[in-house]
């Protein structure tokens, strides 16, 4: 049987690890130029109205501007 100390941080690894990859996902989703997404095989899908470039640049500008 495993140490509780172990379990919690196992857990909390898990945990930060799904996170950032629905954050990613979401986040690339968003950036996206495609009218229809479908996610996860089908579970995940949407129709959307493609926002404009302006938009994604800003984006993309504020993304970069973080990282450094």
């Amino acid at each position: 049987m495993m140490e509780p100390a172990a379990l919690i941080a196992i857990t909390s690894v898990v945990f930060t690890g799904l996170s950032t990859l629905i954050t990613t996902i979401f986040t690339s989703m968003s950036l996206s130029r495609c009218s229809k997404i479908v996610c996860c095989f089908g579970c995940f899908d949407c129709d959307r109205q493609v926002v404009n470039d302006e938009v994604v640049a800003r984006a993309v500008e504020h993304q970069n501007n973080n990282q450094t």
